[in-house]
This record gives C-alpha cells, structure tokens and sequence, in this order.
C-alpha cells in the first residue's frame, strides 16, 4: 500500500511521562508551503573551544558584554576577564560575588563605561580597562540590577526605588534622582529596557516608564501589568515573530497578581502572553534551586532562540518559529550552556560548570561518523524495542528504510529517532533526538512492515545540515 506519512511533532510538548512528542537538541524549520513536506528538523549548531577564561576564581559565568566587537567583559567566578576578538583573555580584577551579573554599557566617549550589579549587591564600573567601585551614597544603600537608556544607567533597588545616573556617567549618582513603584507593593527584581520602554519589575508587577525629558525626573510611568517575574535571571529581551510582525519583546518566567507561577511569559506591547507548554511548567515549579534558573538569548541560521535551563532541565523557544525545543549535553539531562553573545560577528556561548568560552560553528565535524538509531514502544514509552542502527554515509537527500517493525497495539506505536554525532560540543559528539507521537489506528490494530526516513540534504558529518525532512510508515490496520 502507499506509504503514509507520520508526524514527528515540530515542537516538544510530552505528556505528563515526559515519553512522546519531544525534540532534543534539533529544532522545526518552516520550509513553506511548496515543499515536499511543511517542516524539516534540523541539529542544533555545535560549538568549540574559543577562549581559555584566567584568574584563580574564575569559574561559571555569571554575566558577559561585548563592548566594541573588539572586546568584551565576562564575569567567570570570582574574577572579571576582557576578552579579546581573537580568544585571548586576561584577568583584570576580582568581584567576590555568589550572585548573577547584570551588566550595561553607556555612551561616554572616548571610553564608553560598562556597569556591573549583582544579584547579591555588589557595584562595580570599568572604565578603559580598570575597574573602580563608586562611591554611592549611604541613604540610598545597594542595588539589584541595571541597565541604560539613552546613557542613563538605571540602577533598581529590591525596596521598590530606581535610581539613574548622571548622562554617561555612571560614577554620579544623586540621591535625589530616583522614582518609587507604586502599583503594587511588591518591590523591584530587576530593570530592564525594551525598545523605547524602561520595565521595572517585582514579583507581582511590571511597571512601563518612558523617558520625557521631564525637568524633575527625565522618566514618567506609561502603564502598569498586573504580572510579576518569577526568576530575574530568566527575563531577557530580543525579537520575536509574533501576531503583529517582527517585534522587541521580553520573555521570562512570569508570576500572576498573587506571586504565584503562571508560565513563561512572552510581553509584547503591553500584553502579555504564556507561550511555555505544561511540561515544562512542571520542570520550574519542580526546580529545587529557584535561584539556578537563568535564561539567554542568541540567533543561529535566521532563527532567534531563548534558552531557559535549570539544574534538571533545559528548553529553548525558537522566536521564529513559536516552537520548543530541549537540550541536553552528553550524559547530562541539561545543556552545559548558561550564556550567550554575539562577539565580533561570531556567537559566543559561555560554559555552565567551566571557565570556558565557545564559538557556535555549522561545520563541525566530530571524531566518529553519524549514525541513525531507531527503536519503538507500543506501551507509549514505557518499553522498548531493542535499538537498530543504520549509518548515514551520503551527503546527498537519501531515504533510510527500518523494516519489519511488528504489529501495534489499539493505542499506537511510539517512534525514537536518533541521529548519533549530530551535534559538536568542545569536540564531543552529542545525539539529536526525536520521540514522536503516537501513531494511531483506533479501533484497530497496526502491522507496520517498515518505516521511512527521509534525510535532508548534509546529512554526513562533513557537511553543515543535520536533519531530516519527513516520516513515513507502510503499515496495514489489522482487521477486527
């Protein structure tokens, strides 16, 4: 009989199992409508060593800016390193913080400032290379975050008031100059600006402020959300498609009016939407260490992703696409990546447990050749067939054929794709994984005689794609 096409799902979204529907380390791309099929799964870029990060100290990154695409700032442990276009780093001077960084950059010419604030309220700013702590004023106390508008730092505190600097100078700061949230009592985790909107945010509120220019204080309250941010570190801003086009938008794990968890949130406008699945809803309120949870974003291949990961899980949300994805590093149920910038045209990732740098790369080729691996359950995931392997030796579109896959039950038959070596970290070959969904025959059941794979195009692990385009079975429901 004809073959029969089978999803293999363009976005993770397992059930409470956590056995079908997911994709590990590749994503779903949209290859239109004049295609043989809708969406190809591709492997998630790999990446290799770029710099060697120094001090005694340095360690997790816990915050990184690129400055110039010449130079970049990257806090590693205890130590502050700049870092150089062609990977070479130096160590330049302690911040003895346990906390996360946040960091900003002004204006100031000829040497713009950079603005460190972290999350434990420590105050750092590095001008030319040298790091100074400013003398702030005793009645207005430490920080918890910072970032620029317009060459204002904008420094927030956890009592409810923000401050600003003097205009790219972020060495003055008038006790004088600052403004209270007061929407809701719930004071302020962190700043951040979104286009031309400054966020100010507590655990149950968001408040807008726009810069007017006005005599007393330059910054005037445009509106307030009823919604808070769960997890600071997890908010970051970047362009996201959505119903309105291409916007600036903000993502983060997000609480209702009361505190409590509602979803990652996705605020554009002043609206805000939930766009997480319940899976991985279930993954944060289960997160043992709330304050592990961070998030990044970057771009790869016209795709934009924000990463979210705790110390069990990590999920990527492609902004292009609208779809999830997971990570997963070898033998490890996480990502070991907890930063990212783009650096001298190059994407940089920062290392979760060492003090290393990483350069994105398409073409890399890991040290034993790619395989695709197949087994499937009849109980939803619960048990499995024994693994069959096939090798992927031609670059060029090629089909892979699994036969004699036994008959399925009423409920259906799970597939697990594999494609071994798909992806590159530092030179250790990591799998691209796909579990699908059920593939059903109510009230009967299936004899499949074999499934189909259909590779796309750089499929060897010479070439750059990584992927395949569709899923097809010759299956013949067995008469009742």
């Amino acid at each position: 009989m004809a073959l029969q096409p089978i999803s293999f799902g363009t976005t993770t979204n397992p059930n409470r199992n956590d056995t079908q529907g997911i994709l590990v380390n590749c994503y779903a791309e949209d290859l239109g409508e004049s295609n043989e099929a809708r969406f190809a799964l591709y492997a998630c870029d790999g990446y290799s060593i770029f710099a060697q990060l120094l001090g005694t100290g340095a360690g997790v990154v816990k915050g990184m800016l690129n400055l110039d695409d010449t130079q970049a700032y990257v806090v590693t442990g205890t130590r502050i390193n700049l870092v150089y276009s062609n990977g070479a780093a130096v160590d330049i001077g302690a911040l003895a913080t346990t906390g996360y960084a946040y960091m900003a950059r002004n204006r100031k010419d000829p040497n713009a400032q950079v603005g460190i604030v972290t999350t434990d309220g420590l105050f750092r700013i590095i001008e030319n290379n040298f790091i100074t702590t400013p003398s702030v004023d005793p009645d207005i106390g430490t920080f918890n975050s910072i970032c620029t508008i317009d060459g204002y730092f904008i420094f927030t505190k956890e009592n409810g008031e923000w401050y600003i600097s003097s205009i790219d100078e972020g060495t003055e700061i008038d006790e004088l100059e600052f403004a209270q949230a007061q929407s809701n009592p719930d004071g302020i985790l962190r700043g951040i600006v979104r286009g031309r909107d400054v966020l100010i945010c507590g655990p149950r509120s968001i408040e807008v402020y726009q810069n007017t220019g006005a005599t007393d204080f330059p910054f005037e309250r445009v509106t307030s959300l009823s919604i808070g941010v769960a997890y600071a570190p997890a908010m970051v801003n970047l362009a996201a498609v959505t119903d309105s086009g291409t916007q600036d938008v903000v993502i983060f794990p997000g609480n209702n009016a009361d505190g409590s968890y509602a979803g990652v949130m996705l605020m554009e406008g002043y609206q805000a939407s939930t766009i997480s699945p319940s899976a991985l809803d279930r993954a944060i309120i289960a997160e043992p260490t709330k304050s592990s949870i961070r998030a990044f974003t970057y771009a790869r291949n016209g795709h934009v992703f924000y990463c979210i990961t705790g110390s069990s899980f990590t999920w990527e949300y492609n902004a292009s696409t609208r779809r999830w994805h997971q990570r997963k590093s070898s033998g490890s149920s996480i990502w070991n990546v907890v930063d990212a910038m783009t650096f001298a045209g190059s994407t940089i990732f920062a290392d979760k447990t060492v003090a290393l740098l990483y350069q994105a790369s398409s073409s890399l080729t890991p040290a034993s050749a790619s395989n695709i691996t197949l087994r499937h359950s009849n109980n939803g995931g619960a048990n499995w067939s024994p693994i069959r392997t096939k090798s992927v030796g031609s670059s060029k579109t090629r089909r892979v054929r699994f036969p004699s896959l036994g008959m399925s039950r009423e409920d259906g038959k799970v597939f697990e794709v594999t494609f071994t070596n798909a992806v590159v970290e530092g030179g250790t070959g990591v799998d691209m994984q796909v579990i699908t969904p059920p593939v059903h025959a109510f009230p009967r059941r299936m004899i499949f005689d074999a499934l189909y794979i259909n590779i796309t195009s750089g499929t060897s692990q010479t070439s750059s794609a990584k992927g395949f385009v569709n899923l097809a079975v010759d299956a013949t429901a067995v008469e009742a």
